[in-house]
């Protein structure tokens, strides 16, 4: 018996997941948590689920519960499995498709279950870059440059502006 209904619990927490993802995107973020909220109290424990809520709480100004969501979402990536040496070719063209959407992308929306499996490290540039802009807010400077510094030297807009924040402060 539970073995039937364990895929079945499954696809109701991605379409839950990907209903709270489209309520952020649509402004009703209240909704969204509340849905993410639901997620976690059912054992959730992904990335993107610790990701969006991120999201949520600082758009609720919860800055440093976002930061602890965004650790989560770290030690989950890490925590997951490894990709397979030679992926199935399904495997290799879901990836390659996720890629090219991800590109058009911002950082700052929702983080669907699906891109953290087929693009950690993707993922984890963005849960890197959110912990970024959420600890110039603080205005960490140490925090900020150790982040920074495991982007292996990846640039993006919202990390100079993070630092040129940090460094003006600073002065």
């Amino acid at each position: 018996m539970l073995i039937e209904t364990a895929p079945t619990l499954r696809a109701e927490e991605e379409t839950v997941m990907a209903l709270a993802c489209v309520l952020y995107e649509q402004g009703a973020r209240a909704e969204s948590f509340r849905l993410l909220l639901r997620l976690s109290a059912a054992g959730n424990r992904t990335a993107p689920l610790f990701y969006n809520q991120a999201l949520c709480l600082e758009q609720a100004g919860q800055r440093e519960k976002a930061i602890s969501c965004l650790e989560k979402a770290l030690s989950c990536l890490k925590s997951g499995k490894r990709e397979l040496e030679q992926p199935s070719i399904e495997a290799e063209v879901l990836r390659i498709l996720y890629e090219r959407q991800c590109a058009q992308a911002q950082y700052r929306f929702p983080m669907r279950e699906a891109e953290a499996v087929c693009l950690p490290a993707y993922a984890r540039e963005r849960i890197l870059r959110l912990m970024i802009d959420l600890c110039a807010q603080l205005n960490d400077g140490a925090r900020v440059r150790t982040l920074v510094a495991s982007l292996q030297g990846k640039r993006f807009e919202n990390v100079e502006k993070a630092l040129r924040q940090i460094s003006e402060k600073e002065t």
